[in-house]
């Protein structure tokens, strides 16, 4: 047989093998929003605030030092950094009003994730739509 024939079936034989099935550290990297499902949000300590999609799913902000409080905001907005939606294991950016009213004081979220019930539980329910 010529190694140029080798070829094809070699890619077609490995094309066959089976792919390890994804696990839930993985499913869970995959977690994603769309910031439009945002429906309320409540700041949760120092560098940290929770956002609340639709109204079974919690997520968790973990906010680079220094970023403004959110405790006294009517109001957020969050945008991805990379791509459209947000997240776990990408970056982010929550954006707050100036207390003055004019204009918006940006914060690099570090970290993304959506908190599991019991977690959400603890936390408390989110305020402020």
């Amino acid at each position: 047989m010529r190694p140029t024939y080798l070829l094809p079936a070699l890619l077609a034989c490995a094309a066959c093998v089976a792919q390890p099935q994804a696990g839930p550290a993985s499913q869970a990297a995959q977690a994603c929003f769309w910031p439009s499902q945002v429906s309320g949000f409540s700041d949760a300590g120092p560098d940290r605030a929770l956002v609340r999609i639709g109204t079974r799913e919690t997520w968790e902000l973990t906010l680079s030092p220094g970023c403004p409080d959110v405790d006294w905001a009517m109001k957020i907005g969050i945008k991805s950094r990379s791509g459209e939606r947000i997240c776990s294991g990408r970056p982010a950016e929550l954006l707050v009003p100036n207390a003055s009213g004019s204009g918006l004081r940006s914060c690099m979220v570090s970290s993304v994730r959506r908190l599991s019930p019991e977690e959400a539980a603890v936390d408390g329910q989110t305020s402020a739509p």
